[in-house]
């Protein structure tokens, strides 16, 4: 008997709490209808555990309405700081629970977009007032709004680069990454920051890479490697970066020109020249392979004659009249690239200044002299300049 009694009072109990979760619903709606919302609240949330009420759309539509309310709501907001996060989760909550058609699925959906289309609208509005800050906290809004939709983080990321928050435009950037959005742009942007702001040429690199797969036909990325590469002094890869770039574009000049630099920078000299020579092929004006080859020859001529200076008196008298003619021949090389740099521009400072020092090495006193005086007219050596 004293069992039979104890079950009677506990399905009394149940009963009596599922009425009341439920009549915490209607109370719920009324305080929200009178705008008391802190209160509302707190009617609402254990409607959301109850067996009863849980599964009721009109349930989380009132709850949706109670936090959208407090979002806007300047001194509420910030005692419920996700009040924004929980009203488009129960509007999504209410338009999933209720059939398609339905009362409560109809006004979840309006509510969600029209929520939606608020925290997105001020936030270009206050981007076009030129309120980037006030912008940026906008679409992290539209984030939490719908964090599987890649627009709050794409638009947030940019305000943060926008406002120098370098940190913050990285976490953004990732989120969209997350969410397989790998935009050129945005992995640009990454690269650029990493690169730039933050000095960390490891992490930009990662990020190349990362290009490189989603966008292998594009050659920029490939370019952006070498340069990475060669500001981490890892000019071999570089070299391996910069020839498979060429494979996709044997006919630029540009790509051509940098491998022949990276030959001259790494020492492999009968490359630079082979590789110099096939860029102005391509481009017979390039000035950076004129100069560079000109300055390759050069140098060669140098080594020559400073191979001969460091041989003992008996060497040195033996060897330096072959090394003398053989030095003029590196040196005479030059003078060709030289001229067609002077021929293109007369006042070329790097021109005038390889073409006077080779006329000077080829014992030519009345060229250099009159290269010299050129240069000195032009400003590009003082009084004291020897």
């Amino acid at each position: 008997m004293k069992k039979l009694m104890l079950m009677a009072i506990l399905l009394v109990f149940a009963i009596t709490i599922s009425f009341g979760q439920a009549k915490n619903v209607n109370k719920a709606n009324a305080l929200l209808t009178k705008g008391e919302l802190k209160e509302a609240a707190e009617q609402i949330e254990p409607t959301i555990q109850d067996e009863k009420t849980k599964d009721k759309g009109r349930t989380w539509y009132i709850r949706a309405q109670i936090y959208d309310k407090i979002a806007q709501d300047e001194e509420l907001s910030k005692q419920f700081p996700d009040a924004l996060a929980k009203a488009a989760e129960s509007y999504k909550k209410a338009e999933a629970i209720e059939k398609d058609g339905s009362t409560y699925h109809g006004l979840a959906q309006v509510g969600y977009d029209q929520l939606y289309g608020r925290v997105l609208n001020q936030g270009v509005e206050n981007y076009n007032n030129g309120d980037y800050e006030a912008a940026y906290s906008n679409f992290m809004d539209v984030a939490k709004v719908n964090p599987e939709d890649t627009t709050g983080f794409l638009y947030g990321a940019m305000m943060a680069q926008e406002l120098e928050h370098y940190d913050d435009a990285l976490k953004n950037y990732d989120k969209l990454f997350e969410l397989g959005n790998y935009s050129k742009s945005a992995l640009g942007s990454v690269i650029y920051i990493y690169l730039n702001e933050k000095e960390d040429p490891e992490s930009a690199l990662k990020y190349v890479n990362l290009a490189e797969e989603k966008y292998p036909d594009d050659n920029n990325f490939h370019r952006q490697e070498v340069d990475i590469l060669i500001k981490m002094n890892k000019l071999d890869d570089a070299v391996v970066e910069l020839k498979d770039a060429i494979s996709h574009e044997p006919e630029n000049p540009l790509l051509v020109t940098n491998l022949a630099m990276l030959y001259d920078m790494t020492e492999h000299y009968d490359s630079a020249e082979v590789y110099y020579k096939r860029a102005l092929e391509l481009e017979p004006g390039n000035r950076n392979a004129l100069i560079n080859l000109a300055v390759l020859f050069i140098g060669k001529g140098d080594a020559i004659m400073h191979k001969v200076n460091e041989m003992s008196i008996k060497d040195y008298n033996k060897h330096i009249d072959k090394a003398e003619k053989d030095a003029a021949a590196e040196y005479n090389n030059a003078l060709p690239y030289l001229n067609k740099v002077i021929e293109k521009d007369p006042n070329d400072e790097l021109g005038l200044q390889n073409l006077q020092a080779v006329y000077a090495k080829l014992h030519n006193g009345k060229k250099a002299t009159e290269i010299y005086e050129k240069r000195k007219s032009l400003g590009y050596v003082s009084e004291d300049d020897n």
